[in-house]
């Protein structure tokens, strides 16, 4: 019952304005289990539970917890039902989402892994990896010292990515890609650009993230021969960190 109230409690203050009602629920567990107010391992509510105590339809509730379980925040084991997921693993050596502390350390940063499919057609791919090349999309959410989330689009060819995920999903889910590429495919970036600019205002419902990005960071990264190995987007939400960008490859 107190995680319901909590639920509750957070739905009745959250902006609802154009956003769906299971949206909004996704919004509040992910905030309490953000906030700590659940921990690894707990029970949720039943999604009839939850149906009979919300203004919610048992289907709203049902597609809430589904976007739950494919982000990696809640899972569910037979017998138990759902429960928050197990504590993420922190990403060694990040390069595109270096944000700081009050001292000038870089927050750690805790990656999760939404799942993978074919990038949609876009003109960027063939100016970038050329007309006939396959590409595949690594989504991950990255939560910068469990203070705000960022939204990671990671492209690259078939035969790039697919190496990637043949890896444990928990090695995926933390991987610098960076350090993959080099240490166990042989190829060494040479050199990465990155640009950051203002985000769509709508794209967010297209993402189908919980809030609106205020800044997107872009980074291409080459191989010595001048190939691009792979290009990355990053929707940043508002926050108060710094963000550090490199000169030079660590």
């Amino acid at each position: 019952m107190q995680m319901i109230q909590t639920i509750q409690t957070r739905l009745a203050a959250a902006q609802s304005v154009g956003q769906p009602k299971y949206r909004l629920l996704c919004n509040a567990i992910t905030g309490a289990i953000s906030n700590g107010d659940w921990t690894p391992g707990m029970q949720l509510p039943t999604e009839a539970e939850l149906a009979r105590m919300l203004p919610y339809s048992l289907g709203t509730v049902q597609k809430a917890y589904g976007e739950l379980v494919r982000s990696g925040l809640v899972v569910r084991a037979r017998g138990r039902g759902s429960c928050v997921a197990p504590s993420h693993q922190q990403m060694a050596d990040p390069l595109h989402c270096r944000f700081l502390a009050d001292d000038g350390t870089i927050l750690p940063i805790y990656p999760r892994l939404l799942g993978h499919k074919a990038a949609s057609k876009d003109p960027r791919w063939t100016a970038l990896f050329g007309p006939k090349a396959q590409i595949l999309r690594i989504e991950r959410i990255i939560s910068v010292n469990e203070e705000f989330e960022v939204l990671n689009r990671f492209y690259s060819l078939n035969a790039i990515a697919t190496q990637l995920l043949r890896l444990p999903r928990d090695r995926v889910e933390t991987a610098n890609f960076k350090i993959f590429l080099m240490r166990e495919l042989g190829m060494p970036i040479s050199r990465i650009t990155q640009t950051i600019g203002m985000a769509d205002k709508q794209i967010w419902r297209k993402l189908g993230i919980g809030s609106r990005p205020h800044l997107v960071l872009e980074a291409t990264a080459y191989l010595a021969d001048g190939e691009v190995a792979y290009f990355q987007e990053n929707y940043i939400p508002p926050n108060n960190r710094k963000l550090s960008f490199d000169s030079e490859l660590r």
